[in-house]
């Protein structure tokens, strides 16, 4: 499992990650995306092994290129 982060500063709302896969990205108040999990772990969604290649996917694909995995 890796945590993984958005960082807002870069984000361009474009809602793509919360809209492809809103299990672990949502958009907050500014409309600025955020990883989460079930509404927790804001911004330091734990992500399981299962699901890294689809959260690699948003990552490749983010125009902002904002998606990132946290370094431990």
């Amino acid at each position: 499992m890796r945590k993984a982060y958005v960082d807002k500063d870069n984000c361009t709302s474009c809602n793509q990650c919360a809209d492809n896969l809103p299990k672990y990205f949502m958009m907050d108040e500014d409309d600025v995306s955020q990883t989460h999990i079930g509404g927790t772990s804001i911004n330091d969604a734990m992500i399981p092994d299962e699901d890294e290649k689809k959260v690699q996917k948003e990552m490749d694909e983010c125009p902002g290129e904002c998606i990132h995995w946290k370094k431990n």
